[in-house]
């Protein structure tokens, strides 16, 4: 059985010789020239620039969501409301008072 690298092996092409061209093409007809570099560089500089933004409204992003958690907890303590998760004096959690209350709530509906 042929194993894998014999197969890549034969399937390679040989290499040609260095600085040959078909008949009748010159060197600068299959070189991108300067309209292939201006369209690179405006590429690279659309990129970078992208990155840019992408970090800035990343960072914009983390700052609201720091001041939105700092201002509930000030709010919390303010109006002291348990924060979610916590024991309460009966023994019951915050999230399951609000639970139990919307619980009965919607009985009381029905």
């Amino acid at each position: 059985m042929p194993t894998l690298l014999s197969v890549l092996n034969a399937a390679t092409p040989a290499p040609s010789p260095e600085n040959t061209l078909r008949p009748g093409l010159d060197p600068s007809q299959v070189s991108p020239g300067l309209v292939g570099f201006l369209m690179t560089f405006v590429l690279a500089v659309a990129v970078v620039l992208l990155v840019i933004d992408f970090n800035r409204r990343n960072r914009r992003l983390r700052y609201r969501a720091e001041y939105a958690e700092r201002r509930a907890a000030e709010e919390r303590a303010a109006t002291g409301a348990l924060p979610e998760g916590t024991t309460s004096a009966e023994g019951r959690t915050a999230g399951n008072d609000a639970a139990r209350r919307t619980g009965a709530e919607s009985e009381v509906e029905r």
